[in-house]
């Protein structure tokens, strides 16, 4: 393989990435966002937003993206006891932010954040990636505590958009419930007993055609089952601290949209927004396209627009994909270019430390 460019990103597995990784989730997400644009524009729309913004509300929108990032720095400074400091971590959350834009929602940007946070506070990369773990960790029980709240919420409220009919809704029910039981099995699998994944591992390691990864898999499932003991060994606390702050991330995530569409909004129902911003957030992640980019857009005029005044969809989205993803790939290119790059001239030549024993989650 080609080494890569010094100004580009490089994850654990040895790939690097460039602008034209880019092309495709930016290029989606614009010609998305035209045509929802062109489908609910109506004359004078931007004028009657204008008429009725409010600014104070469109500012905490904004102040929430800040909220978003500074608690994703301080969860990653407590995680790790102190090892990635605030600034650090803020920059940690950004480049993840950053990589789960450009890859598959279901897979996100953890890999990379890992490699990121190792080179950024020069510690072990296995010690970096005890941290992503359980940050990912912490993400997939706040989605598995959603999944009650808003399956009971359909009880009483519109939570599922009425246009899915009978067997939409029935289908999203299915698949939210299987999520559940997902995240059920890869809490069990990361903290109990990772044995259980090396097992499954094992069995598809006979396949022939997957033979050839058997070294490569096998050395992950020891690097997991060492990691699984440091989590095993932390205090409850530690579990409901990193979860609070894991929910405050993604909380500041759905009153960033709230805010922005409250702000043009004024009888808006804001419980039963907040609702189905959660259930649309649980939909993306089954969105195969690189940071859920064209299925966020038509998500958003699925589940929100309906409570959004005619002629404001579009616009509205449009500020919020903004705010949310496009400065987001912005700053996050800075940020990681940057840092590899720095790693790239200050290591070029030398091979990468073997990662020391784990001392921290």
């Amino acid at each position: 393989m080609a080494a890569p460019s010094p100004s580009a990103p490089v994850d654990p597995s040895g790939r690097s990435y460039s602008a034209r990784d880019l092309v495709l989730p930016v290029s989606l997400s614009l010609a998305v966002l035209g045509g929802i644009l062109y489908l609910t524009y109506q004359p004078g729309a931007f004028r009657l937003m204008a008429e009725a913004l409010r600014p104070g509300l469109l500012a905490l929108a904004v102040t929430f993206l800040g909220v978003q990032l500074a608690l994703g720095g301080v969860r990653l400074r407590y995680i790790s006891h102190g090892l990635v400091p605030f600034r650090k971590g803020v920059r940690a959350q950004l480049a993840w932010d950053f990589m789960s834009a450009v890859t598959p929602s279901a897979i996100g940007g953890a890999p990379f954040a890992s490699y990121f946070v190792a080179k950024d506070n020069d510690i072990p990369v296995g010690q970096a990636t005890a941290v992503m773990l359980f940050s990912m960790l912490m993400d997939q029980v706040w989605f598995a505590a959603t999944i009650p709240v808003i399956l009971y919420a359909t009880a009483y409220l519109d939570v599922f958009p009425p246009a899915l009919g009978a067997v939409g809704a029935g289908t999203l029910t299915t698949y939210f419930l299987v999520m559940l039981l997902w995240v059920a099995f890869f809490a069990y699998a990361t903290v109990i007993k990772p044995e259980v994944i090396e097992k499954a591992a094992g069995w598809l390691l006979r396949l022939k055609w997957l033979r050839r990864f058997e070294d490569r898999v096998m050395a992950e499932m020891e690097k997991l089952k060492e990691q699984a003991k440091v989590l095993r060994g932390q205090p409850i606390r530690f579990y409901v601290i990193g979860f609070l702050y894991s929910a405050g991330v993604w909380f500041s995530r759905y009153l960033v949209v709230l805010f922005i569409v409250w702000s043009v909004t004024p009888g808006l129902a804001w419980f039963e927004f907040l609702l189905r911003t959660g259930a649309m957030w649980l939909t993306v992640l089954a969105v195969p396209t690189p940071g859920g980019s064209g299925g966020m857009e038509g998500l958003y005029l699925l589940f929100l627009a309906p409570l959004i005044p005619n002629g404001f969809e579009g616009s509205t989205l449009l500020l919020w994909r903004f705010l949310s993803y496009h400065v987001f790939i912005v700053l996050g290119l800075f940020v990681t270019s940057h840092t590899i790059r720095g790693v790239l001239r200050s290591r070029r030549g030398e091979e990468d430390p073997q990662p020391a024993p784990l001392s921290s989650p």
